[in-house]
């Protein structure tokens, strides 16, 4: 006769599995002007370098026999032009073209000469404010204050390719630019221009002028990027600027 089967045992009821909770959000405290700048370019890049904390990848740019990082190009350049003399700027012998030419196209420009006309123009001037519970800071390459007028210079060694400079500053500059406006209007200043030099095209220095009637519609503008990083908004815009250099690129993006 077979053997009776015996039935099996029922499984042992398990507790239900809790929910796990929901990830943080990213909530900022400080944003620098390197942060905001690659916010402006790619939220999700911003959330790479500074959510993750991914390391960012370096650009190669060739230089004659070696290699260096666009980072480092525009680092060199940044620390020449700090040493000059804004008043009356030279060239510095150098054995690096490319980063001789940078500093020249500063030099020889109508934009050093306006520069040079003015007195008491401070060098990579630190500045600090608070806006919407967020600490916002970084430095302004030349910076001048007078009769509540005041004017600042930022250096850009970007490769523009076939963008024009005008463009460039709309795509990926526009925070920075207003961050140096309410900069200078919680400094005091009534009236703010802010010159952007792209140093490849010396001859076209992008400038906008901004008076205290603007301060409301930047401090909104300001808001509302900071308000999309707490909210946790990052979409990918890439870009062949943006995806140069990325942490993410080819790897999660």
């Amino acid at each position: 006769a077979l053997e009776e089967i015996a039935a099996p045992r029922a499984a042992p009821e398990l507790p239900p599995l809790v929910a796990l909770p929901e990830p943080p959000l990213h909530r900022v405290r400080r944003l620098s002007f390197t942060s905001l700048s690659l916010f402006e370019q790619c939220a999700y890049k911003y959330f790479a370098r500074y959510g993750l904390g991914m390391s960012e990848r370096p650009v190669e740019a060739v230089l004659g026999e070696g290699e260096r990082s666009g980072t480092e190009i525009g680092s060199a350049v940044h620390a020449l032009l700090e040493e000059i003399d804004l008043a009356a700027p030279v060239v510095p012998e150098l054995e690096d073209e490319l980063i001789r030419g940078f500093v020249a196209a500063y030099c020889d420009s109508e934009l050093a000469r306006r520069v040079a006309g003015l007195a008491g123009v401070e060098k990579e001037r630190h500045f600090t404010f608070e806006h919407d519970g967020v600490l916002v800071h970084g430095f302004i390459d030349a910076f001048h204050l007078r009769g509540g007028r005041a004017f600042v210079v930022d250096y850009k060694t970007n490769a523009l390719g076939e963008a024009s400079p005008e463009e460039i500053v709309e795509q990926d500059y526009r925070l920075q630019r207003l961050v140096y406006a309410l900069a200078c209007f919680r400094a005091g200043a009534e009236e703010v221009e802010v010159v952007y030099a792209f140093l490849e095209r010396p001859d076209a220095p992008v400038g906008a002028v901004f008076s205290l009637a603007d301060v409301s519609e930047l401090e909104a503008e300001l808001s509302a990027a900071i308000a999309r990083i707490q909210a946790g908004e990052f979409p990918p815009t890439p870009s062949d600027f943006a995806c140069a250099g990325c942490p993410a690129l080819d790897l999660v993006c």
